[in-house]
């Protein structure tokens, strides 16, 4: 999964939490969940450059103090195990996080889901907030 997606994802959940520590944990939860659909990454420049677009844009809407950057952060933060993998050159099948050792195996040349996911991230975002108790 691209690491926005993941960080809009995560935002968009954190919408739901009443604190930054549920909401950063909802969104590492979310990683997972996310990564076992089929996809395709991106290249490190390009993942660097898009999930630094989508925290600017979450910051400057949210605040970087707020719920919804702390669930960005939780759900992107696990795919620093894919790029310390990419940066040593240790295999998929080597790396610690079950997702993205066994599903990210498992790549798809269409980005259409993650499009799908990314559109509903956003509009979330510039949703009322709801809360779940």
């Amino acid at each position: 999964m691209i690491v926005a997606v993941h960080a809009l994802l995560g935002a968009t959940l954190a919408r739901l939490c009443k604190t930054h520590t549920q909401a950063a944990v909802l969104g590492s939860a979310s990683h997972p969940l996310a990564d076992m659909l089929p996809h395709r990454d991106l290249e490190v420049p390009e993942e660097a450059l898009l999930l630094a677009a989508t925290l600017t844009l979450i910051a400057a809407s949210r605040g970087v103090g707020s719920r919804e950057f702390a669930g960005a952060l939780g759900a992107a933060a696990p795919d620093l195990e894919n790029l310390i993998g990419r940066m040593f050159g240790i295999p998929d099948e080597q790396l610690l996080l079950p997702t993205h050792s066994q599903y990210h195996g498992r790549k798809s040349r269409d980005f259409s889901g993650q499009v799908a996911i990314a559109l509903v991230g956003l509009a979330a975002l510039f949703l009322p907030a709801g809360s779940c108790d």
